[in-house]
């Protein structure tokens, strides 16, 4: 079952009720836009071959209703159709102790295409073992052929003989163990329930758009007879076509590639493709292997001087068949509360300046970046905030209990936030956001009975929102910024990873002048607007 709330936030699918109120469809991130800005929550169930959603709120159901593909149209385009309202509860089935994985035996692969898949994959796992031993751990156990005949009955397209075989292998990502294995372009490989929620979400879009022509197969857009296998952050993702197991990819609102950077003739082939990138340490369309510090995977558009040491191990150990206790929860210790830095000491603001340098340079680059987006994309220039009191990022300070670096803090003298912000689709925070925006995450952390310090840490500033659950930040104790999402945490990795707040400044003041990428990301124009898009 799939909850959607229905949020304040911009989203790409947008429905004209009638009376000119505005609705929009629910993304795969769950958001969806209201009449009004009116919070409604949704919520979206399987009941046969049917989707039943429900959102408590006549008057917005209604206009959904008005607009969405009908049953014929929705099963056209290969989705399930759609009706209003909760789906009948299921009846019970006694509970037969014999049923079990057991029960389901394996689909029959082609076993050419098994081969290749499980050769593929055993040399991803050497190379893991050997330089990137976190990603390996990160990788689940095989799927079962009962939980893969679970997923396959939420699609209406037929799991490839190859994305099959690779989900018997690795079910996606290790719960709790990070993101798995990582492929270029920021894609990361679905779970076999996760590759079918978002299919339903897709569908979900889809049917409640109600275009019929983009629902059409022959029309370039996505439609249910694709598969989506890996997905990014931003809501981009990669799809299997079932009939000619080509890999493609798309965005949202965005006619689908085959073409493009990772467009390729079959799943076996782009496994084969890491394998080899990995072996031999060249680039993988444009992007080459990369290891982090804590010895997970990562691509970067530069190829690493050197591997780092000591990042050889084995994977995680398999699960036993003897029962697991239930863990209690125990309250952390003042020592492990204190190494968050969550809870810092109360101090009196005290209101320091940047150095005269850094402030020349800081102002320097802004008026670069003011003097293009004035003549560029003067929406954003009206954006630009107002200096910021000296008073407020001391008190923002004393409330974190850190010291905003120099350069942080001179470019919140110059504007205090703006819609404005770096690749590819940040906006630059005020004093007063990132002091909010820290101490909500650490109220979360310091709730968790086990804190994780992977996942936030006090001694990091947001600076910089991307208004779906994520930040980049400065890393007090370096300097260095990074990136946070809520599903994740925290990322190193290294097209989001600055020696400095300035630095990164100067690089996006380099690229709007120039045009040139900036870590895969090139500037444009839309509407008096500053976007970034996707480098080729």
């Amino acid at each position: 079952m799939t909850w959607f709330a229905s949020l304040r936030l911009a989203v790409p699918l947008v429905l004209v009720a009638a009376g000119g109120a505005v609705a929009s469809a629910p993304t795969p991130a769950g958001k969806a836009t209201a009449p009004a800005g009116k919070v409604v929550l949704c919520r979206q169930s399987s009941s046969g071959d049917t989707v039943s959603m429900s959102c408590g709120d006549p008057g917005f159901e209604a206009r959904m209703r008005a607009r969405m593909l009908n049953a014929e149209q929705a099963t056209a385009a290969g989705c399930r159709p759609l009706r209003w309202g909760d789906p009948p509860e299921p009846s019970p089935r006694p509970y037969d102790p014999d049923e079990g994985d057991e029960a389901t035996p394996p689909k029959a692969a082609d076993p050419a295409v098994a081969a290749r898949v499980g050769g593929a994959w055993d040399r991803i796992e050497r190379w893991l073992g050997a330089h990137a031993s976190a990603t390996l751990r990160g990788l689940a156990f095989p799927a079962s052929p009962a939980g893969l005949a679970r997923s396959q009955a939420g699609l209406r397209p037929v799991l490839p003989d190859a994305l099959y075989t690779s989900l018997l292998r690795h079910d996606g990502p290790a719960d709790g163990a990070g993101p798995g294995l990582r492929l270029p372009g920021g894609y990361e490989l679905s779970s076999a329930a996760g590759l079918a929620q978002t299919w339903q979400d897709l569908c979900a879009e889809l049917v409640l758009a109600g275009d019929p022509e983009a629902a059409d197969a022959g029309s370039g857009r996505w439609h249910g007879g694709l598969v989506p296998f890996a997905s990014t952050r931003q809501g981009r993702y990669l799809f299997v076509e079932p009939r000619t197991g080509r890999v493609g990819e798309a965005g949202r609102n965005e006619r689908l590639r085959y073409d493009g950077p990772m467009g390729w003739p079959s799943y076996p082939g782009l496994l084969e493709s890491v394998a080899g990138a990995l072996e031999s340490g060249t680039a993988l369309r444009g992007w080459y292997p990369y290891v982090t510090e804590g010895c997970e995977l990562s691509w970067a558009e530069r190829p690493a001087p050197a591997l780092p040491g000591g990042c050889a191990g084995g994977p995680r150990p398999s699960p036993t068949p003897s029962a697991t206790p239930t863990p209690t929860r125990s309250e952390p210790s003042a020592e492990q509360v204190a190494a968050t830095g969550c809870r810092p000491r109360r101090t009196a603001p005290v209101v320091r300046r940047p150095s005269r340098a850094v402030t020349a340079k800081v102002e320097a680059v802004w008026r670069r970046i003011e003097r293009w987006l004035a003549r560029k994309a003067p929406a954003d220039h009206r954006s630009l905030k107002g200096p910021a009191r000296p008073i407020d990022i001391a008190r923002a300070e004393a409330a974190m209990g850190l010291r905003f670096p120099g350069d942080l803090r001179a470019s919140l003298l110059r504007h205090d936030g703006a819609a404005f912000g770096p690749a590819p689709f940040y906006s630059l925070m005020s004093a007063e956001e990132a002091r909010r925006d820290w101490k909500m995450l650490c109220d979360i952390l310091l709730d968790e009975a086990e804190l994780a310090p992977d996942w936030w840490d006090g001694h990091l500033i947001p600076f910089a929102a991307a208004n779906d659950g994520g930040n980049l930040f400065i890393d007090t104790r370096t300097g260095r910024t990074g990136e946070y999402y809520n599903e994740n945490g925290l990322s190193h990795r290294p097209e989001v990873v600055w020696p400095s707040y300035l630095e990164l400044l100067e690089d996006t003041a380099r690229a709007l002048e120039t045009g040139e990428p900036i870590r895969g990301w090139r500037p444009a124009v839309r509407r008096g607007r500053l976007d970034w898009l996707r480098a080729r």
